[in-house]
């Protein structure tokens, strides 16, 4: 038996995630909740959004490791809040349960001193863990070394996701004949992207909210900052955009791979930055044109390639979405959760 924690729905149990566990033949259940950290100001998420976390780790814990029977034989939480709490109530209980945390990536601090205390809280947390899932096999080893005392607890489990309405095809939108999109806030260079497209003069629209992931962008006519596009907005975007690209300007953590997925799965070419955790998603002239981190001409070539050549772009599109099916839909990402955490595979 295994419980599950999402926060993106109190109907979760009748979502596609539990429907490709139901698919599986999985013992589970489902204690759902929503819970929604995204927040503008970093501090109306430790205000609201993190005491809404607490009581609803806290909540859950109560349900599954003191009321429901049978009890399970391991749980899988989304944020280090709620690992913290099925920690200590597994220790309080007196329970077996495992406890495995999924998506962890550590970003760098700027204060030092923060930074080591935050290490040091995890270091402890995650030797108290069974499992730490995590969506790049480098950061698996990174984290081995940063945190010795949990070293041999990471694995890698590949990003999934459902995208509403992908199994309707998508019109191929010829890259020529619109704009060229990105998205996302962590890890981005937009100062590159936006510099190469002001030079070229082609379309582009940059769906981030983050003020400080746009800071050092420039600013052009062809250039279309969307700073509060969610959801239906985000999805229109994207079905209408003729390419996406996503510059990465990290190399050590994950970043990018929600993006780079959702545009395999609505059918769009990609261009993205070649990072060790790219790779393990995408493969050059395959599904994506991979270029170099912070080169400008080679991101204007990939640019060109793509709005010159239809036939390319067609090919990277299927292949693109044939590789979202096999290897980062909800089914495919619901599998490797569940051989992740059982103990053959653990």
């Amino acid at each position: 038996m295994i419980h599950f924690f999402p926060t993106f729905s109190k109907d979760a149990a009748n979502s596609p995630f539990a429907h490709a566990l139901q698919n599986l033949g999985v013992e589970h259940k489902i204690f759902a909740g929503e819970v929604l950290l995204r927040y503008r100001h970093r501090i109306w998420l430790i205000l609201i959004g993190l005491p809404k976390l607490g009581f609803f780790a806290i909540r859950s814990a109560w349900k599954s490791l003191v009321i429901s029977n049978p009890k399970p034989e391991a749980v899988v939480v989304g944020s280090h809040l709620e690992a913290l709490v099925f920690s200590a109530a597994r220790c309080v209980l007196r329970r077996k349960t495992r406890i495995y945390l999924l998506g962890f990536i550590l970003t760098r601090r700027k204060n030092a001193l923060f930074d080591r205390v935050r290490r040091y809280y995890f270091e402890h947390l995650f030797a108290t863990l069974n499992g730490i899932l995590c969506h790049s096999s480098i950061e698996c080893k990174r984290y081995d070394a940063l945190f010795p005392r949990a070293r041999g607890r990471f694995v890698f489990v590949p990003v999934g996701v459902h995208i509403t309405g992908y199994e309707e095809r998508s019109k191929f939108v010829d890259p020529a004949e619109s704009y060229a999109l990105s998205a996302g806030r962590s890890g981005r260079d937009y100062a590159t992207l936006c510099l190469t497209f002001r030079d070229t003069g082609y379309p582009l629209h940059i769906v981030c909210d983050a003020e400080s992931a746009l800071a050092n962008c420039t600013a052009a006519e062809n250039i279309k900052m969307l700073k509060r596009c969610y959801d239906s907005c985000y999805k229109s975007e994207l079905r209408n955009a003729g390419m996406v690209v996503i510059p990465i300007g990290v190399t050590d953590i994950s970043a990018g791979q929600m993006v780079l997925i959702q545009a395999m799965a609505y059918r769009k070419p990609l261009i993205v930055t070649r990072t060790p955790t790219v790779v393990e998603y995408l493969t050059h002239e395959m599904n994506a044109l991979l270029i170099p981190p912070g080169d400008k001409e080679a991101l204007r070539v990939a640019v060109d390639r793509l709005r010159n050549d239809k036939q390319l772009a067609a090919r990277l599109t299927e292949n693109g979405f044939v590789h979202y099916e096999e290897h980062h839909s909800m089914n495919a990402f619901v599998k490797h959760i569940v051989n992740a955490v059982t103990p053959h595979s653990a």
